[in-house]
């Protein structure tokens, strides 16, 4: 068997071989062809009489760690042929992985698994994440001269880079250009999200959210406020609240959530799973407002130190300890990385 990085021209038969895992080849090929940091030297396969029977994909992305912008490889879009399982074929591109990962200079890696045990023989370990499922925010005591509309990119753009720019400072949140921007916004919904953005009398955007419905579940993948305008947060909290509740929708916004958030799949009604632990203070105005607030632990969340020696330089650290200062620090209840983010 061999393996190795994908060659020029293997993108379709990768994709094809993605396609086997959830039957939506599209999926996968939203990020391949619009993140701008997806490289063919990223992609690794697995070949054998000619065929590419198993694929893994590092994600080259940036993270902020106490005020530092750290390299980050992401380990996703790993499937193996059903007829090439338990033969070592995903073990051995992990072990191509890590080669990889240390030679581009990555520092720090992040995977998403309900495969703990696998991954946990090359060196990733699991790191407890909290969501948040709010009950009640239907019910909300908001300032209703706050509007809520869809996001209308021409208009908000720049708004809402603005917040995320200034809310999105917790240590492990990806860092977003201009390029990474346009890129989150083609595949982050894949390909359906609900974007809106609460507006005040002054015109101006206080607060943004992007929620989407996974596994049946409404998730508010993303959001940000003004620190001096917790009122829009709320405002938008409100309004996501109603979409999930099955209120009748009184506005184009509020329908267009229904059509986004809810569905006959649907697990549940009135509850919206969202981040929320990382912030205290959007916490207490919350349950302060009216609304439920119940933590849930999921453990599918795995980090692994790529390089001691350079971690340990950016934050002069004896390399011995820089392991754990990187689990000290994404396994903080301040941490925080987006659903928004996930690949």
């Amino acid at each position: 068997m061999e393996v190795r990085t994908a060659r020029a021209g293997e993108r379709d038969e990768v994709l094809d071989l993605l396609a086997r895992w959830y039957g939506d080849r599209a999926f996968f090929s939203r990020y391949n062809l619009n993140d701008p940091a997806f490289r063919d030297e990223l992609c690794l396969v697995a070949c054998e009489g000619g065929k590419i029977v198993s694929t893994a994909q590092i994600f080259d992305r940036r993270i902020r760690l106490q005020g530092q912008i750290v390299p980050m490889g992401g380990i996703g879009s790993v499937y193996t042929h059903e007829d090439w399982r338990r033969r070592g074929t995903a073990s051995a591109l992990m072990r191509l992985a890590l080669e990889i990962l240390d030679r581009e200079g990555f520092e720090v890696s992040l995977l998403f698994t309900d495969l703990i045990e696998f991954y946990e023989r090359f060196g990733w370990k699991p790191v407890d994440r909290t969501f948040t499922a709010l009950m009640g925010a239907e019910n909300l005591r908001v300032d209703h001269g706050i509007e809520v509309e869809l996001f209308d990119h021409g208009r908000d753009y720049d708004e809402v880079r603005e917040i995320h720019d200034s809310y999105s400072k917790f240590d492990a949140c990806e860092v977003r250009n201009d390029a990474r921007w346009r890129a989150n916004l083609k595949y982050a919904g894949n390909p359906d999200e609900h974007f809106v953005v609460a507006r005040d009398t002054s015109g101006s955007v206080g607060a943004y959210a992007r929620s989407i419905l996974l596994q049946g579940y409404p998730i508010l993948m993303e959001y940000g406020y003004r620190r001096d305008r917790f009122d829009s947060i709320l405002s938008v909290v409100f309004h996501l609240g109603r979409v999930v509740s099955g209120i009748d929708p009184e506005n184009e916004a509020e329908l267009h959530g229904q059509e986004i958030l809810r569905s006959s799949q649907a697990l549940t009604s009135g509850m919206l799973v969202a981040h929320t632990r990382h912030d205290p203070g959007f916490e207490s105005r919350l349950q302060n407002s009216g609304c439920y607030l119940m933590h849930h632990e999921e453990h599918n969340y795995m980090w692994r130190l790529i390089s001691a020696s350079r971690f340990a330089a950016r934050f002069n650290l004896d390399p011995s300890v820089a392991e754990e200062r990187l689990y000290d620090l994404v396994g903080s209840p301040s941490a925080l990385f987006w659903t928004a983010d996930r690949f």
